[in-house]
């Protein structure tokens, strides 16, 4: 009884599979295909989630990275600066300088960062406000960097960028320049300030000329660029370079 229970049972499946093959065969192969390209597509649709989040996740790891390689390669940068205070010429300074104001003495003279704070000195002194403090002078590649701490405020002044920047320059902190250095005529130089930056931060360089004239707005000078401070040199320098960290004085003709 039980094998012929089992055997109707087979007798009607196949039935009702040949009934249901008569009635629908004909859309069997696209219903099976659909299901087939929606499994696909489900498992294409999981793999490209799946690749969008590595991508993603080693994106912002490789930004990451390069961030902190970028931050490291300018902090080692900056330990490797040999900074020099300004100050009136040492005896090396003062020395160099006096032969190349002989008659006799040597066509140039190059200066390291200690030599150049001395010559400097002096007309810096008369540029930087009033409240700095500790400025110092170094020599990277083919620029001048000049720091020092200052009232934030002497910097910007009392017009309309004082406005602008509000609270920003309230309080001390360093003041740090880099820029060129290059001679306007016999006796005088003008250090081109390239880059400027208060608290640490960058200032944009379409403000550099406002705060660089804010600094020698009192100071007389000839007609220089509105990025540029008057540097006094002796009158028997003719020319100057700045290259591979050195400062060279080139001597005037003396008729």
């Amino acid at each position: 009884m039980g094998c012929l229970s089992r055997i109707g049972c087979i007798v009607v499946l196949a039935v009702g599979g040949v009934g249901a093959y008569w009635l629908y065969g004909d859309r069997l192969p696209s219903v099976l295909s659909r299901a087939a390209s929606g499994a696909a597509s489900r498992v294409t649709d999981a793999a490209t989630q799946a690749s969008e989040r590595l991508d993603s996740n080693q994106g912002a790891r490789i930004a990451s990275e390069n961030g902190a390689a970028r931050r490291a390669e300018r902090t080692k940068r900056e330990q490797a600066i040999v900074w020099a205070r300004l100050a009136p010429a040492g005896s090396a300074g003062r020395e160099s300088i006096a032969r190349l104001s002989r008659r006799n003495g040597p066509a140039f003279v190059s200066l390291r960062a200690p030599d150049l704070a001395g010559v400097l000195a002096t007309g810096m002194s008369k540029l930087l406000p009033a409240s700095a403090t500790r400025p110092e002078v170094a020599i990277v590649d083919e620029q001048v960097l000049v720091r020092t701490v200052v009232e934030l405020r002497d910097v910007a002044g009392d017009g309309a960028l004082r406005g602008l920047l509000g609270v920003a320059l309230d309080g001390r902190d360093t003041l740090r320049m880099a820029g060129t250095l290059d001679l306007v005529r016999p006796g005088l130089a003008e250090y081109r300030v390239r880059e400027l930056r208060i608290k640490g931060i960058d200032v944009p360089p379409r403000l550099i000329p406002a705060l660089v004239g804010a600094m020698h707005r009192a100071v007389t000078a000839d007609s220089l660029p509105s990025d540029a401070l008057p540097i006094p040199l002796p009158k028997a320098v003719a020319d100057v370079r700045v290259a591979n960290g050195k400062v060279t004085l080139y001597k005037a003709v003396v008729p």
